[in-house]
Parts: structure tokens; sequence; C-alpha cells
């Protein structure tokens, strides 16, 4: 199995090191790892982003010699906001040969909403502006999969990890079937494989993103492109749940999984 999506301390959230990430996934008996850290276009400046991601890379040649045929690790990035500031992103794209990019929404302006969700307090927040704030979401999601290029589909669900995990609002989220079945309509038309994210596992949140249920629409409107990321940020988390994950995905009928390198998709089986 690989984990198609971990951070080090290249991201700014981040301080386990290379040596780390690769010693737990070897332990845990993983075949690879891609490390993809953040590149939020919203806070390139504050984040030293260009400087970081050129870290990350450099870290990456400096351990693929050390692990050899051990482990292999895969050059990533985790791209955010893409169109805010597409000149940014491009930028950061053209500057690396990636084995993979990540497409992710982690920041909506909405309102009087201005930062990342994971920094948001939703404990007081109206249900009615929820539920607006999460149509935006779905939207911008929408836009990024249509207009941008990347390989897998990141946490589609993430914003729940903190609505419904840490300030447990009980939000329904298949309110919003008809925008998430547009979002993963969009991915099979592109080609872009759709990640099941298993950070909410063992914490609040207590399931994966997307949840069984959406994989099931996946797989019902004819999906097969599937990846598994951790998402981990401590070396602890890393390949957390892919057991559990991998059965539930065998059961929905998903008998394979990709991986990329080079940008280009390969698919192994269960």
């Amino acid at each position: 199995m690989f984990d198609l999506h971990i951070h080090s301390k290249n991201s700014h959230d981040s301080k386990q090191t290379l040596d780390e990430i690769c010693e737990n996934a070897i332990a845990r008996g993983l075949s690879g790892v891609a490390v993809c850290d953040h590149a939020d276009t919203w806070f390139f400046d504050k984040d030293r982003t260009y400087d970081m991601i050129a870290n990350c890379m450099n870290d990456i040649d400096a351990v693929r010699e050390k692990y050899g045929e051990r482990l292999e690790i895969l050059k990533g990035v985790e791209m955010a906001e893409y169109l805010d500031y597409p000149e940014r992103a491009e930028r950061l794209l053209q500057a690396h040969d990636f084995d993979v990019i990540l497409g992710s929404v982690h920041s909506i302006l909405y309102e009087d909403i201005t930062d990342a969700y994971s920094r948001i307090d939703f404990s007081a927040m109206p249900m009615e502006k929820i539920f607006e704030f999460l149509g935006e979401y779905f939207g911008k999601m929408a836009e990024m999969v249509e207009k941008t290029d990347f390989d897998i589909l990141t946490h589609l669900t993430c914003p729940l990890r903190y609505i419904n995990g840490k300030y447990k609002r009980n939000v329904d989220i298949l309110y919003f079937k008809k925008e998430i079945g547009e979002v993963l309509s969009l991915i099979q038309q592109k080609g872009i494989a759709l990640e099941l994210n298993t950070s909410g596992i063992g914490n609040a949140y207590g399931d994966y993103m997307p949840h069984e249920t959406i994989l099931r629409m996946y797989k019902d409107m004819g999906g097969k492109l599937i990846t598994l990321g951790s998402d981990a940020h401590m070396p602890q988390y890393i390949g957390n749940g892919f057991k559990d994950a991998k059965e539930l995905l065998r059961g929905i009928g998903f008998h394979e999984y990709c991986v990329f390198r080079q940008r280009k998709m390969s698919l192994y089986q269960f």
C-alpha cells in the first residue's frame, strides 16, 4: 500500500522529518509514500512556501538513496486555493518535477470569514450560515476541478472534521448530495482520482473523508480511481486506519488503487 498524503516539517503545521516518515512507513508495512507539503496560495509569503517546498524536494532526494528498495518516496505537493492566486501556483508547479499534485480547498472567502476553515469557530455560527458556507465550499471545489490541473482530489468533506468533529454541529452533508455529485462527475471526466482520507479516524470526527455513503455514490456513478491518504502530520498517524479503509473499499466494490509517478498513474490491486 501507498500513503499518498503525508506532511513533513516543511509544512507550517508539521514537525516530522523525512527519516521519521520513512521509518514509520516501513514499520507499518507500506510500500511507498508521497510527501505533499502545503502550498496554500493565501499564505505563500507568511509560510515561505517557495522555500519550504524546495526544502522538501531536497529532503526527499537525500533520503531516497538511504532507504533504497525498502520504501518508494514520491515527490508531491498539496495545492490549495490554486484559483485565487494562479500566478503563485504556476510559479511553484513549474519549479519542480512532482510525482503527484493534490488539489484541496482549505479556505473560503465568505462574508466575514477570511481564514482557513480549520481555524474558524463554528460553535456559535448560525446553522444557516454554516450551510451557506458549505455551499460556497463545494462550489469552489467544483471550479477547482474544472479549471486546474492536478491528480488527486483530497478530503472532499474536510470541513466536517471541524463542524461536526470539533464543534459537534451534526450537519448532514448529504443535504449537498447534488453538489457533491457534480464534483464527483467532474473528477471522472478529467481522470482525477478521489482520495479516501483517513485523518478523521481515531479522533473527535471518527469517520473517513468522504464517508461510506459518498464513496458508494462515487462507485455507483462509475467512479474507479481511488487513493489512500493519511494526511499525517505526525509519525504515529502514517497509514492511519488503512487496514479498515482497504476492507471498506473492497466491500463497496473497489479492487484497485492509484499511485502516481511523474504524474502518470499506475493501478494496483488491493
